[in-house]
C-alpha cells in the first residue's frame, strides 16, 4: 500500500511539471469579424491590409494543381520552432506593417509605446523636453508603460482587438522582438524559442489576421454578392478552394469569380507574402480540423451564469492570477489544484505510516495491564517478562489476603487497580 502510494505521489507530480511543456490548447476561431464589430467595410479601413494586392485576371483561368504539390504540403513537420520575429508576423504584421509603424493615422505605431517601456530611453526623452527625472521616477513610468501596453495585449482597445489566444511565453518571446524592433537594448527575452503544433500555427494566423475580414460563420456568398462587398466566412474557406488553391491565393494571389454573370476579376484580398507556403497550409489544416463556429456557445454561458461582473469584466478575472504583476496571466486550473493534491497524498501516506505505530504504541500500553490480568487467573509467572514477575506475586498475595478478610471481588478489582497505578 506504502509503495502504491508512493508511485501515485510521483506520478502526480511528474505530470504537474509536465503540464507547463505541453503544446498549448488549439481551439476554435468564433464570432463576428473584428470589422463587423466596429462596424466598418472592407473598403473604409486599413486593417489586414498591409500587402500587396493579388495578380490581374489570366483569362485561361486558375492553373490546374498536381497531386504531388498537395502530397508536399502536407508532409511538412509536425512541431514548428517559433521565435518572436516568427509571432509578429502571424498575429501583428497584417496590420502594424514589417516595421511596427502601423497605418496612421487609424493604425498606430508600436515603436514608440514600446519604447515608452525603457528607462533608459524615458529618461533620455524626458531630458530632450527639457525635464530631469530621478531614475526612480523613470523606473514607475516604464513598469506604467509596460502594464498598459500589455493591458492593450490582451484585451484589446478601441480599435485593436484583443489576443485572448497568445499564452505568457508566447507574449514574452513577442515583447522580446517588439524590444528589438523599438532599438531597446539590453532586455531579456529577445531570444526566447517555442516549440508549436501547426494546429497552433493555423490558430495564430486565421485569429489575428484572417479573422480581422473574415467572419467565422455564415452563407456561402455568391459571385454576385462578393461584387457588392460580401467576404466569405472562415466556414467556407476549405470548401471554396482545394489545399493548393489556398496556399496560392494566401501567398501569391489568385482572380476571384464575381458579378453577374460571373467572371475572373482581380480580388481585394492583399496577398501576404510575408507567410510561408507551409505556414499557409497550417491555416487550411486549422480550418479543417477546428471547423469554426458562432459565438452562440459563448453567449449562452454568460448568459446562463448569474455571477458574472456588471462591468463587462471578463470571468479570466476571478481565476488565481500569476504573481507577476507586469504580466497578469490566469493561472491554470489544473496547475491551481495540483498542489493541494500532492499535498492530500503526502497526508495520507503519512497518515498510512502512523497508523501501525500508533497500533503499536496501543499494544504495547495494553500490555502493561497483563500482570494484573494474569495475577488474579494465577498465571502472570508465565506470561509476563522477569521485570515484571515480582508485581505479579505481590498482587496474588493482595488478592489472597483480601479474600481472607471477606472483601468483595469489586472492592478488590479497584485496590487492584491503584495498587497497580501506584
Amino acid at each position: 500500500m506504502h509503495k502504491l502510494l508512493r508511485f501515485v505521489t510521483a506520478g502526480v507530480f511528474l505530470a504537474g511539471c509536465w503540464l507547463p511543456a505541453q503544446n498549448p490548447a488549439v481551439t476554435d476561431v468564433e464570432g463576428e469579424s473584428w470589422l463587423d464589430h466596429l462596424a466598418r467595410s472592407f473598403n473604409e479601413t486599413s486593417m489586414g491590409k498591409t500587402g500587396r494586392l493579388g495578380p490581374a485576371p489570366n483569362l485561361t483561368g486558375e492553373e490546374s494543381e498536381s497531386s504531388e504539390s498537395e502530397l508536399s504540403l502536407l508532409l511538412t513537420p509536425n512541431t514548428v520552432t517559433l521565435h518572436g520575429a516568427d509571432l509578429y508576423r502571424l498575429n501583428c504584421q497584417g496590420c502594424h506593417g514589417e516595421s511596427g509603424l502601423g497605418a496612421p493615422p487609424e493604425i498606430n505605431s508600436v515603436i514608440n509605446p514600446v519604447r515608452a517601456t525603457s528607462v533608459a530611453l524615458v529618461m533620455d526623452r524626458m531630458k530632450k523636453v527639457g525635464m530631469d527625472v530621478s531614475s526612480a521616477s523613470a523606473d514607475e513610468m516604464a513598469k506604467q508603460s509596460r502594464k498598459a501596453l500589455l493591458l492593450r495585449l490582451h484585451k484589446g482597445g478601441e480599435d485593436m482587438p484583443p489576443f485572448l489566444h497568445l499564452n505568457e511565453p508566447e507574449i514574452r518571446a513577442l515583447m522580446g522582438y517588439l524590444n528589438q524592433l523599438a532599438g531597446v537594448s539590453g532586455v531579456a527575452g529577445e531570444h526566447i524559442t517555442l516549440t508549436e503544433s501547426r494546429e497552433r500555427i493555423g490558430e495564430h494566423i486565421a485569429k489575428s489576421t484572417c479573422h480581422i475580414c473574415h467572419a467565422a460563420t455564415g452563407s456561402n456568398p455568391s459571385p454576385e454578392e462578393i461584387m457588392e462587398g460580401a467576404i466569405p466566412p472562415l466556414s467556407t474557406l476549405t470548401a471554396r478552394k482545394n489545399l493548393p488553391q489556398f496556399v496560392r491565393k494566401v501567398t501569391q494571389g489568385a482572380p476571384v469569380s464575381m458579378g453577374t454573370p460571373p467572371s475572373l476579376c482581380r480580388g481585394r484580398m492583399p496577398v501576404f507574402g510575408y507567410l510561408s507556403e507551409g505556414e499557409a497550409a497550417d491555416v487550411y489544416l486549422y480550418l479543417t480540423l477546428h471547423p469554426p463556429r458562432g459565438s452562440a456557445t459563448a453567449a449562452a454561458a454568460v448568459t446562463s451564469n448569474p455571477q458574472m461582473p456588471p462591468n463587462g469584466a471578463s470571468i479570466n478575472d476571478h481565476l488565481p492570477v500569476a504573481p507577476d504583476r507586469e504580466n497578469p496571466q490566469p493561472v491554470s486550473l489544473a496547475k491551481f489544484a495540483f498542489f493541494p493534491a500532492v499535498l492530500f497524498l503526502f497526508l495520507g501516506t503519512l497518515v498510512m505510516k502512523c497508523l501501525p505505530m500508533a497500533a503499536t504504541a496501543h499494544h504495547t500500553h495494553g500490555n502493561e495491564c497483563a500482570p494484573c490480568a494474569a495475577g488474579i487467573g494465577g498465571a502472570a509467572a508465565t506470561t509476563v517478562g522477569p521485570g515484571k514477575k515480582q508485581l505479579a506475586l505481590t498482587v496474588r498475595e493482595s488478592v489472597r489476603s483480601r479474600d481472607a478478610a471477606g472483601a468483595s471481588p469489586s472492592a478488590t478489582m479497584g485496590v487492584l487497580c491503584r495498587d497497580s497505578k501506584g
